[in-house]
């Protein structure tokens, strides 16, 4: 574990507050489209405004899971987990590219979540990030007496 008082490069820092922000934004589109979700699924009786309270908030702690990766250890795979959750999430909309419009209207934050995951996850990518990740964060310097 990198102490939290070790600096770390710009683009780590912008990536864990675009990424942060990225996945409040997600869970706060699933939140406020829990009325919609709930009239759209009447066939599932054990869907609740409870179970999708929890289930988007669960999210929002998978969420930050790479972050603290990242972070707190300067693990790679983080870096390769966030880059494929993201072109994941990218084919998706370019799938939905031809109903644009209909989904800025219905989902703007989930499209803004998107907009800003995509530049944090290629952040990781940066010189500075990789010299991160190489140096596994610094040396952690340990006295022993």
């Amino acid at each position: 574990m990198i102490a939290l008082s070790r600096p770390r490069p710009r683009s780590i820092t912008i990536f864990a507050v675009m990424f942060l922000a990225a996945a409040v934004l997600s869970c706060i589109d699933g939140l406020v489209r829990i009325p919609v979700t709930l009239k759209s699924q009447d066939a599932y009786s054990w869907l609740t405004r409870d179970f999708l309270i929890v289930w988007h908030s669960a999210w929002l702690s998978i969420a930050l899971i790479p972050v603290a990766m990242v972070w707190l250890s300067a693990l790679r795979i983080a870096r390769w987990l966030v880059a494929s959750v993201t072109l994941f999430k990218l084919a998706g909309f370019v799938l939905m590219l031809p109903g644009l419009p209909m989904l800025l209207r219905m989902q703007p934050l989930g499209v803004a979540s998107l907009a800003l995951g995509v530049p944090a996850a290629a952040l990781l990518f940066t010189p500075a990030s990789n010299r991160w990740f190489a140096r596994k964060g610094g040396e952690e310097v340990a006295v022993f007496e």
